[in-house]
């Protein structure tokens, strides 16, 4: 870039006299000509010497002779120091400092929590029993064959994704409950698997749920219901005149979402769900074997529907104890 000095000099009323200069000039904050960079100064050890030619310097992101590292910033405490010196941080695999422990990671649940804090242990104790949906009440044996009862744990990272390798716990089925062997504190993603001896074989799973392990000891509660499962569906909002997906919090009539299963046998047998609409999805009770017409919408206090609605014909629940996924489901609210 060519810099313009201008001078100009007005002669009394007769109007003025422009000139101007282009020879580049070091120092000067412009760079010109041949010059490489031009910051204004006449200093080095900047990234522009005092002849305005480029010089490597901390924080350019290069790693250059004498630095021990460069994070393309000059701040400190991000594990390259402001003078480009390699400094501890959590993660680097060392004990520095105010650290319990360091492995080298950032992975929770595995000893060493991902701000370098020593894990403690805790256990889960899982508690299970066989049932008819029309007889909740009533425990029924094992089922024949099958003899054992897995827990299995999965550690979840923040983002409730899985963290690590599960952990399975095998206990006698006939015991109806068992206490898993401790692992590192975190939250995991708890179900049970009923199975013959050599888990070739799987009778039935329990729906998943988030075990929180992070303070202490949890129990985890199963009913296995033998002629029963369950539906389970998502779902949003969307004004019905619009078109425009709305939040909870913008229908305040609402009142939770109604899932209203109707037994396509018989239509005097009907099974009714309500939700909180903030969850945004959420499992039925256990029904009994059969074919349903589903019917999901957003209610108010008096259990009247907020729209149209949304009916889903045709869904089968089939038992042991499976979950039939209905999917997402788009609820118009009336009147927005």
């Amino acid at each position: 870039m060519t810099k313009l000095a201008w001078l100009v000099a007005c002669i009394g009323w007769s109007g003025c006299i422009i000139s101007s200069d282009t020879d580049p000039v070091c120092g000067d904050g412009f760079r010109q000509g041949t010059e490489e960079c031009d910051d204004g100064g006449r200093v080095d050890g900047d990234g522009c010497t005092s002849a305005c030619t480029l010089e490597p310097y901390c924080g350019d992101a290069v790693v250059d002779p004498g630095e021990e590292c460069d994070d393309g910033n000059n701040a400190s405490g991000d594990g390259c120091s402001a003078g480009c010196v390699i400094e501890p941080f959590c993660g680097d695999g060392a004990v520095d400092p105010g650290e319990d422990c360091d492995d080298g990671a950032h992975v929770p649940s595995d000893g060493c929590s991902p701000v370098c804090r020593t894990e403690m242990s805790h256990a889960t104790t899982a508690n299970w029993s066989f049932h008819l949906v029309a007889t909740p009440m009533v425990n029924r044996a094992c089922p024949t064959g099958f003899d054992t009862l897995a827990v299995h744990s999965q550690a979840l990272d923040d983002n409730d994704m899985p963290s690590g390798t599960p952990v399975v716990d095998l206990f006698s089925c006939s015991t109806g409950f068992g206490t898993i062997a401790p692992v590192f504190e975190g939250r995991y993603r708890t179900f049970l698997a009923v199975t013959n001896t050599n888990g070739t074989q799987t009778y039935a799973t329990t729906p998943s749920a988030i075990v929180d392990l992070r303070s202490g000891n949890q129990d985890f509660t199963a009913k296995i219901f033998d002629d029963g499962g369950y539906f389970q569906v998502a779902w949003n909002l969307i004004g019905a005149m619009t078109n425009v997906a709305l939040t909870c919090a913008e229908v305040p009539a609402e009142n939770g979402v109604s899932v209203l299963s109707t037994d396509v046998a018989n239509s005097t047998t009907f099974f009714d769900d309500v939700f909180d609409c903030e969850f945004g999805g959420g499992l039925t009770a256990a029904l009994p074997e059969g074919t349903y017409t589903v019917s999901v919408s957003l209610i108010n206090a008096s259990n009247e529907a907020l729209g149209t609605p949304q009916s889903l014909a045709n869904r089968v629940i089939l038992g042991p104890n499976r979950v039939t996924d209905l999917g997402m489901v788009a609820i118009p609210v009336g009147g927005l």
